[in-house]
């Protein structure tokens, strides 16, 4: 836009507005200038650190899983030790060296971070094994600025599209917001940020504290364990043996006289723990970060939308604790120290803590201690039936928040001026990752060929593959808005105005220093001579920023109403201007008091990198040594194993792959099993394939990458089909009794799958080919 458009802004701008920016106490503005910079910064090194958290927290988990199943020889020592290199964080920087890539990326991902409803529809389509990945990208790159109102608002308003979705297809209340997805996961992350964390400890810490500075505390109710407990205590204290039988059942434990002496105070003690939790919770109140409370509120309005009139009060009270207390209250009162509540925790005040926990739970699920399992519970009704109505009264309390729109509440002062520029730092392997699910969903997520999403992907071309992690590293994204028009016709108006209020002031005061370099005869007092200033300096951004006010102002005027022409516009926003000016006082000390919080909350996020580190180091100190076990035992073999190496090779009939022969190679296999013998081996229970076939059927097992196994049905040389087994989700099914892995057309024995598998891949017993 030249200046000939701008004819009739002209006058629009006067000295006046000049004369305040120049003679603005300059002390005092630089202050709060030093002020706001320092905030910039703490917000930057708060987000980038807590992403880094994230990442090894998540890395310490899976290595700490590998060693579970190290431990019990399900896994090898060689896995683990190749998953030991997820435990370095990547501090690598880089740049996209092609411009127009770098370009496309900065417009993907301004408009996934701006129009929500893009992350919101991945959220439903990703995989379990992407969540964490999308997770990642979404509350630590896109939105990882946790002190910025808007990155805020954007975020919570990708909660409300995900959560419209989740309510949408829901078929009953009992099914909602119970499952481990995506958006389950973003909304217990989005908990543990600095805001979440700050609550936890103005609100936990002295409950807390009342069960783990007690060292002999004991508040076992269990009358089985409590029983045990008093024999062996007995016969440590006499030297004799207890006249007590050892085996009895749990009902007559909880008649013992001795047990019901031990218990009774326990659990008068548990019902004042219990008190003490809710009373510090319910206490609170006003102290709960708006976002979660505005979650919420979101909570109640679909469930009373979605099921109004049936649903009741408790219903409604308990899928709003379900998030509060399930998600966000109790894992932090189960693990206080992974959330640096308190520093250490005793053998005993772990058990201790997880009766309040439970305490807290059944209380927001409304449901009744007893039945036969834990009978010995039901004298702790008393808590639930005193609490039930204060707990529903609070979670009602926790909803009544203003909505979005009237809760933004941008900078007021505007001294040190907000760059319209927006970076983001973000992994090689996060764009790439994004890129492929965006490319993987692209019908769903944007079925119009004239959609912005499609635009920018056809620019971009094909998502590159995953880098390995010695190749991949950080890249700073400049943000850029493609669809500028588009997107400020559809914006919040008062989001506009202060955006254009910023605007205005970052170019009045940049042209306020020209304004001293000439006469006052040619004071600069209109956008013309604005553009013509900038356009003379050859500034690009300043030009940039003059034609996005003139544009906003024009939907502000004709679209919303919010003057009758331009020069009330321009007033209107000198107004509010001289007004935020002349109250440095307020803000500096706002400031001030935001540089404490803020400085508090790195320092948590710090101490908790501390914790992250020290758990690494003993990982590191455990595998250490059992690698020198392993390798002291494997020499002595190794004499031995040369010799009969010979003869075991001529003997067995196992094929595999020349890659796999390879020391460098991580592929295991393929290993040959013929069909009749695994039926005869009782793995195959069931069956739908022909009997006259049988006899020529096979399967390859082949595994490329630790706990995955890929098994392919050969019938006589022709693959049939492929079955991807993962040794994560056998266990997980033998842990919870599920003893069948069905397919299309066989079912087999978990309990003797996971043996083969683990006998031939970890322990390296491969089988013969046994084929009839």
């Amino acid at each position: 836009m030249s200046s000939s458009n701008l004819s009739n802004q002209g006058a629009a701008m006067g000295s006046d507005l000049f004369d305040v920016i120049t003679q603005q106490d300059q002390v005092k503005g630089d202050v709060l200038a030093k002020n706001q910079k320092l905030l910039f910064d703490l917000k930057r090194e708060i987000s980038l650190s807590s992403k880094n958290n994230f990442t090894l927290d998540r890395d310490v988990k899976i290595i700490d899983k590998k060693i579970a199943l190290l431990v019990k020889n399900r896994i090898s020592l060689e896995d683990v030790l190749q998953s030991g290199e997820a435990l370095d964080l990547n501090s690598k920087t880089t740049t996209i060296k092609d411009k127009s890539k770098r370009e496309f990326y900065g417009q993907l991902f301004y408009l996934l971070q701006n129009n929500t409803h893009y992350i919101a529809q991945l959220a439903k389509l990703v995989k379990v094994g992407e969540i964490d990945n999308l997770l990642q990208c979404v509350m630590f790159t896109l939105y990882g600025n946790q002190y910025e109102e808007k990155e805020e608002h954007l975020l919570l308003s990708m909660f409300q599209k995900v959560l419209q979705e989740e309510f949408k297809e829901a078929t009953s209340i009992g099914s909602l917001l119970r499952a481990n997805t995506a958006l389950t996961r973003m909304m217990t992350t989005y908990t543990r940020r600095g805001p979440g964390q700050q609550y936890l400890k103005q609100s936990l810490i002295k409950p807390l504290q009342n069960i783990t500075n007690e060292r002999d505390m004991n508040l076992e109710v269990n009358p089985s364990t409590v029983y045990e407990a008093y024999i062996n205590d007995y016969e440590t204290k006499t030297g004799k043996p207890s006249p007590l039988k050892r085996k009895v059942s749990p009902e007559e434990c909880a008649q013992n006289p001795q047990v019901k002496e031990i218990i009774a105070p326990r659990i008068e003690k548990l019902i004042s723990l219990g008190d003490a939790f809710l009373d510090s919770i319910i206490g609170s109140l006003d102290s709960v970060p708006y976002g979660i409370r505005w979650i919420c509120k979101q909570i109640k309005e679909l469930v009373e939308k979605k099921f109004a009139p049936n649903v009741t009060q408790s219903q409604t009270c308990g899928l709003i604790g379900g998030f509060f207390l399930l998600r966000y209250i109790n894992p932090a009162i189960v693990t206080p120290t992974a959330f640096m509540l308190v520093e250490n925790i005793l053998p005993n005040s772990k058990k201790n803590l997880t009766y309040p926990a439970k305490m807290l739970q059944n209380l927001a699920n409304n449901v009744m201690f007893g039945g036969v399992k834990e009978f010995f519970m039901e004298p702790l009704n008393v808590f639930l039936n005193k609490n039930r109505d204060r707990l529903n009264d609070f979670l009602e309390k926790l909803t009544k928040v203003e909505n979005l729109d009237e809760n933004l509440n941008m900078d007021q002062y505007v001294a040190l001026g907000k760059s319209t520029e927006t970076n983001i730092t973000i992994t090689l392997n996060e764009m790439y990752f994004v890129h492929s699910l965006l490319e993987q969903h692209i019908n769903v997520l944007a079925p119009n060929p004239d959609d912005p999403l499609r635009l920018i992907l056809s620019d971009l071309g094909p998502a590159a593959p995953q880098l390995s992690r010695a190749e991949n590293a950080n890249v700073e994204l400049k943000l850029i808005n493609r669809f500028a028009d588009q997107q400020a016709e559809s914006s919040n108006p008062d989001q506009i105005y202060t955006e254009t209020k910023h605007l205005l002031f970052n170019v009045l005061r940049e042209m306020a220093t020209y304004n001293k370099q000439v006469p006052q005869s040619q004071q600069i007092t209109s956008f013309a001579a604005m553009f013509q200033v900038a356009a003379n300096a050859k500034n690009l951004e300043l030009q940039d920023n003059l034609k996005k006010i003139v544009v906003n102002m024009k939907i502000l005027i004709q679209k919303h109403n919010y003057a009758h022409n331009d020069q009330d516009m321009i007033g209107k926003m000198k107004k509010d201007l001289v007004n935020e000016f002349f109250n440095f006082d307020a803000h500096i000390q706002k400031s001030n008091s935001d540089l404490e919080k803020l400085k508090q909350v790195l320092a948590a996020i710090q101490e908790h990198n501390v914790f992250l580190q020290q758990q690494i180091k003993v990982y590191e100190e455990y595998l250490n040594n059992v690698k020198a076990s392993y390798d002291t035992a494997d020499s002595s073999k190794k004499k031995d194993k040369k010799k009969d190496k010979k003869d075991k090779d001529s003997k067995t009939t196992t094929t595999t792959t020349s890659g796999s022969s390879s020391p460098k190679s991580s592929k295991k296999g393929p290993f040959k099993f013929a069909y009749s013998q695994l039926e005869k081996d009782g793995m195959i229970i069931e069956s739908e394939v022909p009997n006259d076939k049988r006899s020529m059927i096979f399967f390859n097992f082949t595994s490329e990458q630790p706990g995955i196994f890929d098994v392919v049905l050969m019938y006589r040389n022709v693959s049939v089909t492929e079955i991807r087994l993962q040794l994560d989700e056998l266990l997980e099914m033998q842990s919870v009794g599920k003893v069948e892995y069905e397919t299309d057309f066989i079912k087999l024995n978990v309990n003797l799958l996971i043996f083969l598998l683990n006998k031939t891949f970890v322990t390296g017993d491969n089988p013969v080919d046994k084929k009839k």
